[in-house]
């Protein structure tokens, strides 16, 4: 499943109604993406109570710049409405998966 891509508005939205999730900010000639993204899909399957989104920060470098994103892929970990944790670069599923029990519960 593909992650859903975000307008700054949606994402203003999903911290509004309090989501629990993920979201990664990328683009699409970010060879570190290109790694993450297939793992949170892989992800998404098994937190399906979670939101999974990405932010194409070329397309929304506004709401990049307010959240602070400098490096790719940054992945912003929600719980409850606010940024709970951060991954920034490549990282393993492990890392991700452990990172993602923590706001499923």
């Amino acid at each position: 499943m593909a992650l859903k891509e975000l307008t700054e508005k949606e994402f203003d939205e999903a911290l509004k109604n309090k989501n629990h999730g993920v979201v990664e900010f990328s683009a699409p000639w970010c060879n570190a993406c290109k790694i993450t993204e297939p793992i949170l899909e892989d992800l998404s399957k098994s937190f399906q109570s979670l939101f999974f989104a990405k932010v194409d920060v070329a397309k929304c470098p506004g709401l990049a710049s307010r959240m602070g994103v400098m490096s790719l892929p940054n992945i912003l970990f929600l719980n409850g409405g606010s940024v709970k944790d951060q991954v920034i670069g490549a990282t393993t599923k492990k890392t991700l998966e452990e990172k993602l029990q923590k706001i499923a519960k």
